[in-house]
């Protein structure tokens, strides 16, 4: 039944796993017959209709959700005359400019933009549920793109930017949807497209805005009658002033019988999913991030997030992280160039030179970011200093010094491309010969000793292959299972290995990851806008193709030629 498959590769994309590629899932095969059967038309109204707000906690689409939609589409698909403009309109100049072009609604959590109109076409992008692109022409025929009666317009339509989209099961006409609700679309002028949130302790996150017999059934631990725990025996020889204990550090929870988690360090992340049709859709233990979307109230009283993949986790167990001190690189213009360093340690000191001496005179916090001359380095003892712009000397040891590298040999004038250098833990971005951006990243942890746990990032020549405003990443490690919905900037350039922003940890300068470049938010928004393939407007994910290739991304140590293959034999995945 070719439609089923067209239903399972549409909801395929619902879930991805750790660095999974989601390239692999770009050739989804379209069904190439209109849907017969009832069950399957209403499986498929069910995955369009999961990714919005039910209508009983829906609010509306937008402050001008009941107004008529300036974009519906006329009978044969094309956009309206504007007949509403008053002659003494005035001077057009004065007059905002208002694009009145129909535009089309993804319905599901990734609705493809294909190469050409029909269901065996590559994917050259996706728009996320609630995402709008431009109609500029169409229908263009139905093959692979499963008609359906009650949908205006339904078959393939050329969009803006490029490539086309099937109107139909998983994408529909704006104006026809009314005040349907999505989750909020990425900020892309943010370092953080979305809100985000950590789980504080285990919790269950629901398919619905549950019911209370559904929380009872998914969290019975809730509603166990407590027993008063009985005061322990007080030891006279303790004063009262000493009776009340400091607090410790705050420590990872390991998982626990709270929302029905097996006290067992070794669950796995498939272990974590709620049966298909029960309220559960999986279970979280601590420290697991999620991206936000809204705050809704259940009718059973309880206040839930509404997430941004569509589930419901209560509040009280999720912590958001808001006004995050985040690093940034710097551009190199203007007089910021190569060579640069960063500080690593926690504080790194400054020094003049006295003598044969250095003596300190300030102290710089943990990636300050340091101007150098470019002048050898001062040897004194088994230290070098590097001199600074402002004549100071910073520390070797202290630092990461970043040096400008020969482009490869093929390079075509003016051709960008990217140099992630492993020993010095930094990035690179160059237009042709010159370099025009400079972070500090973590790469993979490297631990040679073991195949299982050497997460040593690949190093070689590659190039962007698939670029993702944001996506789950979640799996298996030695430390226990471990999720992040919608990691921000994710830009993979081989198998699993991506260069994507990393919100969780500031270690940047030190290896740190399962083999991704974490950079910074901030770093890895300014190389995803930079670099290639580039979005085409309303989308959320591009793929690199023959005629639009992704930048060149190499990835080596000091002593590796650019290009030279290494890494580990084995990809840990757990």
């Amino acid at each position: 039944m070719r439609n089923a498959s067209f239903v399972v590769s549409g909801l395929a994309l619902l879930a991805l796993s750790s660095c999974a590629r989601l390239d692999e899932l770009r050739n989804a095969a379209l069904g190439r017959e209109a849907s017969t059967e009832p069950a399957l038309d209403a499986a498929l109204d069910d995955a369009s209709a999961a990714v919005g707000l039910p209508p009983d906690d829906a609010s509306p689409l937008g402050p001008d959700a009941s107004a008529p939609d300036a974009s519906a589409p006329t009978a044969d698909g094309t956009a309206p005359a504007d007949a509403s403009a008053p002659d003494d309109a005035g001077d057009a100049s004065d007059a905002p400019v208002v694009d009145n072009r129909p535009t089309i609604t993804a319905l599901a959590l990734r609705t493809g933009v294909v190469e050409a109109p029909n269901g065996n076409a590559r994917w050259i992008g996706y728009v996320r549920a609630g995402g709008r692109v431009v109609a500029l022409r169409g229908p263009l025929g139905n093959d692979g793109c499963p008609a359906r009666r009650d949908v205006s317009g339904a078959g393939w339509w050329q969009v803006e930017g490029g490539g086309y989209v099937c109107v139909g099961y998983l994408a529909a006409f704006t104006a026809t949807l009314g005040a349907r609700r999505f989750p909020a679309q990425a900020d892309l002028g943010a370092a953080m497209p979305f809100l985000y949130g950590i789980t504080t302790r285990p919790s269950a996150m629901y398919r619905n805005l549950p019911s209370l017999d559904d929380e009872r059934l998914v969290e019975p631990e809730r509603f166990a009658e407590r027993v008063p725990a009985q005061p322990a025996a007080r030891d006279a020889s303790v004063a009262d002033d000493d009776a009340a204990v400091a607090p410790g550090p705050l420590a990872v929870a390991a998982p626990s019988g709270d929302a029905g988690v097996p006290a067992d360090t070794g669950v796995r992340i498939e272990e974590l999913e709620g049966e298909p049709g029960s309220p559960l859709l999986r279970r979280m233990l601590s420290r697991m991030y999620v991206s936000l979307d809204r705050e809704v109230r259940a009718s059973s009283g309880g206040n839930y997030w509404h997430t941004q993949t569509g589930g419901y986790v209560r509040t009280g167990t999720v912590s958001t992280l808001r006004n995050l001190n985040q690093f940034q690189g710097v551009a190199l213009e203007g007089a910021a160039h190569l060579p640069a360093a960063f500080a690593i340690s926690a504080v790194t000191p400054t020094y003049t030179q006295v003598g044969t001496a250095m003596r300190s005179t300030g102290r710089a916090p943990r990636l300050t970011f340091f101007q150098l001359t470019g002048d050898p380095p001062v040897r004194i003892g088994a230290d070098d200093y590097h001199r600074t712009a402002d004549g100071l000397f910073v520390r070797s040891r202290n630092v990461r010094v970043i040096t400008a590298h020969d482009p490869p040999a093929d390079l075509a004038p003016g051709e960008k491309w990217i140099d992630v250098n492993l020993d010095h833990q930094s990035l690179v971005a160059y237009q042709g010969t010159t370099p025009v951006y400079v972070t500090v990243v973590s790469s993979g942890l490297r631990r040679r000793g073991s195949e299982t746990d050497n997460y040593e990032t690949i190093q070689g020549a590659f190039r962007i292959q698939s670029k993702h405003v944001a996506t789950t990443m979640d799996g298996n490690s030695n430390d226990g299972p471990y999720s992040i919905e919608d990691v921000p900037w994710v830009m993979y350039f081989e198998q699993s290995f991506a260069l994507h922003g990393a919100f969780w940890h500031n270690g940047f300068g030190m290896m740190h990851s399962h083999g991704c470049v974490n950079l910074s938010p901030p770093d890895a928004r300014w190389v995803f806008g930079w670099s290639e393939p580039h979005l085409a407007p309303g989308q959320h994910g591009a793929y690199a193709t023959a005629t639009a290739p992704g930048t060149r991304v190499y990835v080596h140590y000091d002593a590796q030629n650019l290009g030279e293959r290494g890494g580990p034999t084995h990809v840990p995945t757990h």
